[in-house]
């Protein structure tokens, strides 16, 4: 975590309070043994760039270590899960000392120029986990491969929630205090439209979502900033009209977020609706959705369109099982979770199926991926969870266009991205980034291919060649894809 060296004056007793607190509160969940028996402790440096780099270090007592250990950098939110919200968490006060272990071996970093940092924007839940350890893992390659312009690329994690005030807040000081020069997120289309009119277009920063995919932002204003690595919901509300179709509904009821995601897909999936159908909205986090599902049940509705975010599904289908109003239900891709899995028996999750972006036919980029993600965190996440793959692809593409352009500067960047992927020249997959990198040494065109998709893009910052998945639970409660739908948008 890094701080510009003219705010640490005022916010360093804050800084070091903070994450001695949520640090140590860590260190105790993960260890064995009583957290009082382990001692923490802050390591600040100063970076001849101007910034301060915080860590922290921990040592346990009785277990013969020589010395402090390893320097945590904290890249998320080091939080107790039951932390309530708006509690501050604080630890015992503490004080700075040189480290006697390497004042006399202490030389200082050369002054270099700025290199290229990437920070990743996403809301806290469902597969955030996922799609930061994908975050993580294009940083990675990327800097393996060579990073960009001679040096490594920084990755920067920064959590938010569904308040897009703190939302904008996060992304202003991420370009003001820390110099972010691009994006990867928002995750949702309410944090990003927010953003584009805050911070995205004002301040010029290319940015890629993973998976905000309300088609009013096609038509944002947002002087070609702002790009997707998913499709639209213009996509996939049709789809969702063609499957309740397929299954022999032609009255529907819906219940919809109200939010602009939500708003968005059903206005899509109504405009290719032919049927008969009863429409709800259901704001943020309800305590319930009885009135809405009596609204959307009001014409004797056969199925229940899903279209809201996985805790509110679960609600939902809870509360439409219990008041007998519907017993068949179709998801969108804001339902695609295993929350679901966790909380029905197979009987429920049987009368259950869904729509969302999905990957391609399997591919060396996949393949690549796949294996890398579980030999550096353990286990790959699901092949059918949407959005995570995207996360590394938009990571990738931000990096090669910087490197194509010779430049950080955000308009430069955002004039190469369509270069990274528009079909011209060799193609290389997720594991030949080095020969990427060369290509563009030489000046040659080259072709990224894309883990989730593909990554050529419209005039609007759209892709056009992609899949939509329909997706169902198997028998032990997984999801599964059962049947994928290619687009190709392209001239």
């Amino acid at each position: 975590m890094y701080i510009s060296r003219p705010l640490t004056r005022v916010i360093l007793a804050i800084v070091l309070l903070a994450v001695v607190g949520v640090a140590a509160w860590r260190i105790g969940a993960t260890g064995s043994g009583d957290s009082a028996d382990t001692e923490v402790r802050v390591a600040l440096r100063p970076l001849a760039d101007g910034r301060t780099e915080v860590a922290v270090q921990q040592r346990h007592a009785g277990r013969n270590q020589v010395g402090w250990g390893e320097r945590l950098t904290p890249d998320a939110r080091f939080l107790p899960p039951d932390a309530e919200p708006g509690r501050w968490l604080v630890s015992s006060p503490v004080s700075l000392a040189v480290d006697a272990a390497q004042s006399q071996s202490f030389k200082p970093e050369p002054l270099k120029s700025k290199p290229l940092k990437i920070a990743f924007v996403q809301t806290v839940g469902g597969t955030d986990h996922e799609r930061r350890n994908s975050f993580k893992l294009a940083i990675q390659h990327i800097n393996a491969a060579g990073g960009v312009l001679g040096q490594p690329v920084v990755g920067v994690i920064a959590d938010i929630n569904f308040d897009t005030d703190f939302a904008v807040a996060v992304a202003r000081r991420l370009v003001l205090e820390e110099g972010v020069h691009a994006f990867v997120g928002p995750n949702t289309s309410s944090a990003s439209l927010a953003l584009i009119e805050a911070v995205i277009e004002p301040f010029g920063i290319p940015t890629i979502s993973p998976s905000a995919t309300a088609p009013a932002l096609s038509s944002a204003p947002d002087r070609d900033f702002f790009f997707r690595a998913v499709p639209s919901d213009s996509v996939q509300g049709p789809v969702l009209a063609q499957l309740a179709r397929e299954r022999g509904h032609d009255n529907v009821g819906v219940v919809f977020r109200d939010d602009a995601w939500g708003r968005g897909l059903a206005e899509t999936f109504r405009s290719a609706w032919t049927g008969a159908i009863s429409a709800a909205a259901l704001e943020s986090n309800p305590d319930s959705c009885a009135d809405e599902l009596r609204l959307a049940a009001a014409n004797d509705a056969d199925v229940l369109i899903v279209l809201v975010f996985g805790p509110e599904a679960v609600l939902c289908v809870e509360q439409a099982l219990e008041l007998e109003l519907f017993d068949r239900f179709i998801l969108g891709d804001g339902a695609q979770s295993l929350s679901l899995s966790a909380r029905f028996d197979a009987d429920i999750l049987a009368r259950m199926i869904g729509v969302a972006s999905t990957s391609g036919p399997a591919s060396a980029s996949s393949r690549f991926w796949e294996s890398e993600y579980a030999a550096v965190w353990g286990a790959a996440p699901s092949s059918s969870l949407a959005y995570i793959r995207a996360v590394y692809d938009a990571a990738i593409a931000l990096a090669l266009a910087s490197q194509t352009a010779a430049s950080t500067d955000g308009s430069a960047i955002r004039d190469a991205l369509r270069s990274v992927a528009d079909g011209e020249g060799p193609a290389f997959s997720a594991n030949q980034l080095p020969e990427a990198i060369n290509a563009i040494a030489n000046a040659e065109a080259f072709d990224y291919l894309g883990v989730e998709s593909s990554l050529v893009w419209d005039a609007n910052g759209d892709i056009t060649r992609f899949e939509i998945g329909i997706w169902q639970f198997t028998a032990d409660g997984q999801i599964e894809i059962v049947r994928t739908i290619p687009y190709d948008l392209g001239d």
